[in-house]
Parts: structure tokens; sequence; C-alpha cells
């Protein structure tokens, strides 16, 4: 971080932020039709909607009674809070150094700028200011993200059950319950990420004007949460292209003549504009991260976790010496290689998970596993080429987070299957809402 005076960039990410969320509720509204009907063809009905609300309910109570809300990265943390008071006071998106109650001087922007200190802000402004305020509003967060598995399943596989185990995985997992309060960004990106996905299959499913809309706002939003989300612009409009039509090149091809056939739509191309205005202060504030961040790896040694005799020195925040280093922590946690530091994947999960992706495959779902697999893909080779990224680096098994979703989306799938494989074959409820 660099002391700064004030400037127009740090009121410039609270306009974006402001814009992506206002343009998301507008449109979600507008395409709650959609919605809704989306949904129902899947079968969503009351019983559904309660059974996906049990399992939240069973989450929020095991994390009641297992875990005591600590603060896990307490510098990360102590920021964040600090940001959110002055985005209350000040309406400016960094840390205030030097001020008043209303005005700041001289501050400091962090290398997450407003996305977690969004949220934060909304929980003081309701809740009052207080270190519990600040637990609870990433409990609510990571509650939606348990809830939007199952929906974002729900919409992608088009079966109610698969949607419940992939929401039960993720609810049980260790991730997730560790890291359900502490005030990181991650599970704020985890929550976002899978709003965002949703939305983007809505506007898979229905192709209107407002869900566009939705799913572009949603990702803009998303761009906010961390410097890192940056990735889902590329990461979710390419499951878009997979998951739409037959394959890849028939999907191009039939979204550039929608694009033709929309070119001078007023209504798309103000949405467009606005998009564009909103993520604007994002991917500049993410580029010069890129070209100039350092994220802390000047004379940072990195364990080499496929031989624990040597480490080596960080010479950038991520490259492939890195990613040689980590490997194997970040492969073998998936098999439960570390609860000895309390950083635990069940392998049972990992077991589900492989046996879906498996599934998808002989099951000829293969544009769903290709999609699932560059999403999951996408943020392992990232976080395995970070020089910190290592689950046994510190406290940061927390980039997990980014991959939990996937995975019990992959174990739900398998689960699934496994049941249908020791039923008879005859056709069920789930199997009809599919067509």
């Amino acid at each position: 971080m660099v002391a700064i005076s004030p400037g127009l960039q740090e009121y410039l990410f609270t306009f974006g932020i402001l814009a992506s969320l206002a343009g998301t509720i507008i449109a979600a509204v507008k395409s709650r039709k959609d919605i809704r009907s989306v949904l129902s063809n899947y079968g969503l009905d009351r019983m559904h909607v309660l059974l996906m609300v049990v399992i939240v309910l069973a989450f929020v109570v095991l994390e009641i009674m297992i875990v005591k809300p600590t603060q896990q990265l307490f510098f990360d943390d102590a920021i964040y809070q600090a940001m959110a008071l002055d985005l209350l006071h000040t309406g400016q998106a960094w840390m205030c150094n030097y001020g008043t109650m209303t005005s700041c001087f001289s501050g400091e922007i962090f290398h997450e700028p407003i996305g977690e200190s969004f949220n934060l802000a909304i929980g003081f402004l309701i809740l009052g200011v207080h270190r519990y305020s600040a637990y609870y509003t990433n409990f609510a967060l990571s509650a939606i993200a348990v809830a939007f598995t199952y929906l974002s399943a729900l919409v992608l596989f088009g079966k109610r059950r698969i949607a419940l185990l992939s929401e039960l995985f993720i609810a049980l997992s260790p991730v997730m319950l560790v890291w359900a309060m502490p005030t990181t960004s991650d599970m704020t990106m985890l929550a976002y990420s899978l709003i965002s996905i949703f939305c983007m299959l809505i506007f898979l499913r229905k192709k209107t004007l407002w869900t566009f809309g939705l799913a572009l706002f949603s990702l803009s939003l998303l761009a906010y949460m961390k410097v890192d989300a940056v990735v889902y612009l590329v990461v979710i409009p390419f499951m878009y292209v997979v998951l739409d039509n037959k394959g890849i090149m028939p999907s191009i091809k039939a979204n550039i003549s929608m694009v033709k056939d929309n070119l001078f739509n007023t209504k798309a191309l103000v949405m467009l504009l606005v998009f564009a205005m909103a993520i604007s202060p994002e991917l500049g504030f993410a580029h010069s991260e890129l070209v100039g961040g350092s994220f802390g790896f000047q004379g940072a040694y990195v364990q080499e976790s496929c031989n624990l005799r040597y480490t080596v020195v960080a010479k950038s925040a991520i490259n492939l010496q890195n990613f040689g280093a980590n490997i194997c922590s970040n492969f073998f946690f998936w098999f439960d290689a570390y609860k000895s530091d309390y950083v635990m994947q069940p392998i049972i999960f990992t077991a589900f998970g492989i046996f879906g992706a498996i599934s998808m495959f002989i099951l000829r779902k293969r544009r769903e596993l290709l999609a699932l697999g560059i999403w999951f893909l996408a943020f392992f080779l990232i976080y395995t080429a970070f020089y910190a990224g290592s689950v046994v680096y510190g406290v940061d098994w927390r980039f997990m987070l980014s991959l939990i979703a996937q995975a019990s989306i992959f174990a739900g799938f398998g689960m699934e299957t496994l049941i249908s494989l020791g039923r008879p074959k005859r056709k069920n409820m789930d199997d009809q809402h599919a067509q």
C-alpha cells in the first residue's frame, strides 16, 4: 500500500460498485418472471425451496456450534473493516491515515480496493459498528454461497437431486465452515461468483434483454469483490459459450448472429455503456496491480511442497517456479493430506467429485464437464502459481474457497449417479423436469 492524497480514484471505486449493484438489482426485478419461469421448469416448488433452506440452516447451525469466530488473517481483516468505516463516513474506498469523521486528507488504497469493505459497510449500517457485525456479514455471504450452489447446479443440470446434493457437499466442506466468518475477500468472491454464474445461466436459458443485463451487471459487481475476480471476465463468458447450443463453434456463430440483430438496440447499447463505465475503475486498478503490484513477494521463501528439504525465494508474485513449489500441496489437499495442520478436505468428497467428473464424460454431459473443469482449473492454476498460494502457506488455504463450489457440484453429480445406478430404470420427476 502507498499513502496518497485524496483524488478521484477512491470515489470511482465507490461509483463503480454502486452502479453495478444498482444495475444488478434493476435487472433482477425486470427479469423476475424469467427467473421464476426457469426455476419452475426445473421443478423448484415449495417443498424443494424448503429443502434448500433446511441445508442452509444446517450449515448455519454447524458453524455456530463448532466454529469460534476468529480473525484468521488479522492484517487484511483489520484493513477491510477500517475501509468499511471510511466508505460509510466519506464514501472513499481506502483506509484513512489522517482525517476527520467527514473527510480524509491522506489514505491508502489496498490491493483489494472495495468489494469486501463495501459488504462490511452494509453490515455496519444494518447491525452497527462492531467486530461481530463484520463476522455476521461474512457469515451471511457464506450462507448465500451455499444457497446459490443449489440454484446454479439446478439450472445447470435441471435435476433437483443433483442441486440438493451439491448444496449439501458445500455446506459440509471444512473450508466453508472455517472461513465462514473471518472478514477476508475470498468468501465474498465465492458468494458473488455463484450469483453471477446463476445469472449467466438464466440468460443462457431465456436470452432476453433484461436477463442479458442481469448477467452483465452481476459480472461487473463480481469483478469488484477481489482483484482475482477479473479472471471471471474470461471464465464466465467461456462457460456461456461452452454451454450454449451444441458446441463451441455453433455457439459462437449463434451469438455473433444475436449481436448483429441487436447492434442498434438502444436499450442494449445503454446497458453496455453503463457496464463499461461501471467496471472501468476496477479494470484499470487490476491492470496496475498486475503490472506493478508486488503482493508482498519480495524476500518471501516458498516451501517446495514436493520436497520439504528445499525452499525457493519468490522472484515474482506469479510464476512457474512458484507453481512447481506449490503443486504437490495443492494437489494432495484434495486427498486430505494436511488434516494434521487443520487444513481439511474429506477424501470421500473428492472421491465423489472425481466420480462425478468421470460420470459426466460417460453420460455425455461433456459441455457441463468442460465448463466446470475450466472454472476449477483457472483458479487452481492461478493460486498454485502464486507465491503464497499453497494450502500450507500461512492461512492461505482460504484460496480453496474459489474451487470448492465446482468440487461440490462435481461431487453432487457423482453421488446422484451412484444413487441412480442403485435404482430401477424408470422416469422420475427430475427426469421430466430436465427435458
